[in-house]
């Protein structure tokens, strides 16, 4: 299988590919890009949303969706001023927590994610580190911050 130019994998090394080798391979396929959203949230346990072979990163260019062999990797655009709050894990590279928690409100108060709050726990989230990373963001998600009670 070719996922992109000059990158390549045997269809037997892809079917049992980790969700982490995943994960490296989103953030080759489209550079630079970082794991976030509803993945990075699942990754460390902060929503009850589990999903399966859908893998969900975050780029300062255009919005692109490729399917390879049942899996799905979803790319979304954000502005380039809130391209950060990610660290290297791994070999790949994934927002934390609260950063995917903001990438996935922030793209939800611009009507571009379907993003069930109510599926998050919290808990798993520190509030002050939300605070300090919201800062960035636009009025907007703010707003939305507010009515949900996290500022």
């Amino acid at each position: 299988m070719r996922p992109k130019k000059n990158i390549y994998i045997l269809r037997e090394k892809w079917d049992n590919l980790a969700r982490e080798e995943k994960f490296m391979l989103a953030n080759l396929m489209q550079s630079p890009s970082y794991v976030s959203l509803m993945t990075a949230m699942d990754y460390y346990e902060v929503t009850t949303q589990v999903q399966n072979n859908f893998i969900e990163s975050v780029l300062i260019y255009r919005t692109k969706r490729i399917e390879i062999e049942g899996a799905v990797f979803n790319y979304s655009r954000i502005n380039k001023d809130l391209y950060s709050g990610f660290i290297k894990k791994e070999g790949f590279f994934i927002a934390v927590p609260e950063k995917a928690f903001l990438d996935a409100l922030y793209l939800m108060s611009l009507g571009r994610y379907a993003f069930d709050i109510t599926s998050i726990d919290r808990a798993r989230l520190d509030k002050s580190q939300i605070k300090k990373i919201a800062r960035a963001y636009p009025k907007k998600t703010q707003v939305l911050l507010r009515k949900y009670g996290y500022i």
